[in-house]
């Protein structure tokens, strides 16, 4: 299988319920599972959207190396989703057993987005972004969000 350009490894605590939800939430297509006994160490998924095709793999933790979040605690990476339809995306999200972040909104004119949190703990984004957007509407926008927290 040829790998997108990154290709992040996500370890979650029961990996075959994870392989399970990111094909029923995202529409991931397993291409391949590794097994050591009962264990998955190793799953190639692939994930097809509004911008091309990316990779991931999933595989359980293997503590002390390898751990997964903590449902609900703090998490230190996030993932983004770019999609046609952010609403779609997310509703199919929840309804596979995601947790809301942050429901369907327009950031600015030409940017949507949401935010989720699967069962395992990973944070993911939903995002459709118009063509006409630039880096300027995104700084501008940015700036004025964290004006706002302070």
């Amino acid at each position: 299988m040829k790998n997108s350009a990154l290709h992040p490894n996500i370890s979650v605590a029961d990996a075959r319920a994870a392989i399970s939800f990111y094909e029923a939430a995202f529409g991931a297509e397993t291409k391949d599972v590794v097994t050591a006994g009962d264990a998955i160490i190793h799953s190639d998924l692939v994930l097809r959207s509004a911008a091309g095709e990316s990779t991931f793999t999933v595989a359980g933790a293997f503590p002390p190396d390898s751990v997964a979040p903590e449902p609900g605690a703090p998490t230190h990476a996030s993932f983004t989703i770019p999609v046609e339809d952010t609403d779609g995306a997310y509703t199919r999200a929840i309804d596979a057993g995601a947790t809301s972040l942050a429901e369907p909104a327009d950031w600015f004119e030409g940017f949507r987005q949401a935010a989720v949190r699967d069962p395992f703990g990973h944070r993911w984004y939903f995002v459709t972004v118009d063509e006409s957007v630039t880096s300027d509407d995104v700084q501008r926008a940015s700036d004025a969000w964290m004006a706002s927290r302070d």
